[in-house]
């Protein structure tokens, strides 16, 4: 193990396990249900409940069922409605699909797309991945999945459950939606989004594409991580910081480091402390130690005594391992010790999280 791990184990280990392996097993706890309104949603399903005649659902799953299969009447909309606050099983969530299917283009059904916002959060909580997969292959109800709100939170749930290749196709999805909506002159309805946005691509779905394709980590998702980023562009939008990071880190584990310091360029200036960490990795990665020194140099002396951000004037620890690297390869032995006094100084201001952890804003744990 380097001098630089098993100084910075030290430091996070509990129980004499070395650093790496605690970043091997950190959680990814970002955006709880509660963003997304599915606890409240369950709530008014218990409401739903319990104030719900004997019977009820019965009546209407017969009703629905009739009026789909032996066309004997139109679909209720309060029915349809109804039937979803009292659904129980996979069973429930076939009828409700064929149900939409029938009613949305008779009724203009789903002008403002709540039926895709609730019909995923029925998923959600009845544990069901296949009727969102399947609703997601069919072009009659994808469509009503693609609100900002609820493509966000089926990219979300991809991620969490390692399917990143899911995220991003839900990614392009959306981003159809918008393009289509600005050839058709569409405005998509205000309660349909998570908050106000100032571009047409909101952050929080850049970040997490970008995420997923840092999670696949594959010469096919940094080539999908550039095209992405040409496209923001055309839609006069751009990524957050974390989203560059995770581009950044992305093209690192490429071995594209002249590509990764042109992305740490492009984060914005009010965070020094993160562009030049990123900055130094790739000029590191390149063999470029005198000029990353002059970043790592300047993190070192960032005064912090009037900031609240524990990040301000800290480093990676993938920036010190980086440093000690190229350090290593020094000829030269009066530099080398004047890097390694710097290295020391350094490790007294090391973050608690790898770049990993920063970019997908997972939390150090440790398995029990």
């Amino acid at each position: 193990m380097s001098f630089v791990l098993k100084t910075v184990s030290r430091v996070f280990q509990t129980n004499s396990r070395p650093l790496i392996n605690i970043f091997k097993n950190n959680s990814r706890l970002i955006y709880e249900a509660s963003v997304f309104g599915i606890k409240e949603y369950k709530n008014v399903r218990l409401n739903a409940s319990l104030k719900a005649s004997p019977g009820l659902f019965d009546a209407i799953k017969e009703r629905l069922k009739e009026a789909l299969y032996k066309n004997s009447h139109k679909i209720d909309l309060q029915d349809l409605n109804m039937y979803m606050l009292l659904c129980k099983d996979p069973n429930d969530l076939e009828i409700i699909l064929e149900a939409f299917k029938k009613v949305k283009n008779l009724y203009n059904f789903d002008k403002n797309e709540q039926f895709g916002e609730r019909f995923v959060k029925v998923c959600f909580i009845l544990e069901n991945n296949d009727k969102i997969i399947e609703a997601l292959n069919d072009e009659e109800i994808r469509p009503s999945l693609m609100s900002q709100l609820t493509s966000f939170l089926l990219m979300n749930k991809f991620i969490i459950e390692n399917k990143n290749d899911l995220a991003i196709r839900v990614f392009d999805q959306y981003l159809e939606t918008i393009d289509n909506g600005i050839k058709n002159n569409e405005r998509p309805s205000g309660k349909s989004h998570l908050k106000k946005q100032n571009q047409l691509i909101p952050f929080g779905h850049l970040r997490l594409a970008f995420e997923a394709m840092l999670n696949i980590n594959s010469k096919e998702s940094f080539e999908k991580m550039q095209e992405t980023l040409s496209k923001v562009e055309s839609f006069k939008s751009k990524p957050n910081n974390t989203a560059l990071a995770c581009c950044f880190l992305l093209a690192i584990r490429q071995n594209e480091p002249n590509f990764a310091y042109q992305i740490s360029l492009s984060i914005e200036k009010f965070n020094p402390t993160l562009t030049n960490n990123l900055k130094a990795i790739a000029l590191l990665k390149q063999g470029r130690i005198d000029e990353a020194f002059y970043f790592i140099d300047f993190i070192l002396n960032i005064n912090t005594t009037q900031s609240n951000d524990n990040f301000q004037g800290k480093f990676f620890p993938d920036t010190l391992e980086a440093f000690e690297e190229e350090i290593d390869k020094l000829d030269d032995d009066i530099k080398r010790e004047k890097y390694k006094l710097a290295l020391n100084e350094a490790i007294k201001k090391l973050f608690h999280q790898d770049l990993y952890g920063y970019c997908t804003k997972i939390n150090i744990k440790q398995k029990k």
